[in-house]
């Protein structure tokens, strides 16, 4: 397995040149609404860290292997995962090979895309909680 990229907090200093990357507002803003569990997000920022923080570079070509094991999940778990974000608009996938894909987040289109299932702060969780107390 390859190593994971490491995330760094970049401080833009004008002049500069910036190394590393940082995960855009908008990024942050949509991929909860947008996710549709713990290893969607996983996924999500792994391709972030992969496409160095470009919502708009293709990554390299990435072993679905690896991004199971990544996403702390099954192959075809994540195989199911993929195509689904592929279907509903927030990645675009091509594949390379047997067991290989490359992937381009379409960040700028996530803001234009419906939420994904029920939202944990709704009125009726809320009053539900409320009752338990």
């Amino acid at each position: 397995m390859t190593p994971p990229p490491e995330l760094r907090i970049v401080r833009r200093r004008s002049g500069r040149k910036r190394d590393g990357f940082h995960v855009s507002s908008s990024f942050i803003q949509h991929a909860p609404r947008l996710s549709s569990g713990h290893a969607c997000t996983l996924l999500l920022l792994t391709l972030w860290g992969r496409s160095a923080g470009s919502g708009q570079r293709w990554t390299r070509a990435l072993p679905v292997r690896d991004l199971a094991l990544t996403c702390r999940c099954h192959l075809r778990s994540i195989q199911r995962l993929i195509a689904s974000l592929d279907q509903r608009g927030l990645i675009e996938v091509r594949r390379t090979g047997p067991g290989l894909i490359e992937v381009r987040l379409k960040v700028r289109e996530w803001a234009t895309l419906p939420d994904r299932g029920k939202h944990t702060t709704s009125s009726g969780m809320q009053k539900h909680f409320l009752a338990r107390m």
